[in-house]
């Protein structure tokens, strides 16, 4: 048997292979090589096995290092975690939406508070 393979016309903005699956879910990001806190929550868009798509009030620098956590929508409050580099800083209303690619396969699963993680 044969995989059948879909091809689509090229466009130029959006490059992932990877399924997306659009949500709208709670999603912190914080840059990866500083001393200082800086915690920028926002609405995650989409997301994929690779990356994600988020919306922010203030945007970060095209190759960036951050950190990425997203809140899961269970009912025990859980989030999971990715390093991440910013890929692409759009416009958005009075703010940012950002293309994240992920710098890890798997995501770490946290449980208890992200607030509490990030003093630490």
């Amino acid at each position: 048997m044969q995989a059948i393979r879909k091809y689509r016309a090229a466009n130029l903005t959006e490059r992932r292979e990877a399924q997306r699956f659009k949500v709208d879910w709670t999603i912190r990001v914080s840059p990866l090589k500083t001393d200082e806190l800086v915690l920028e929550e926002g609405i995650l868009r989409d997301i994929s096995s690779t990356g994600s798509y988020g919306l922010f009030t203030n945007g970060f620098e095209v190759g960036a290092s951050v950190r990425v956590m997203i809140q899961l929508p269970l009912r025990r409050q859980g989030w999971i975690s990715y390093p991440a580099t910013v890929l692409r800083v759009e416009p958005w209303d009075s703010g940012a939406g950002i293309a994240l690619i992920f710098d890890a396969v798997r995501p770490s699963f946290v449980v208890a508070d992200p607030d509490q993680e990030q003093k630490q």
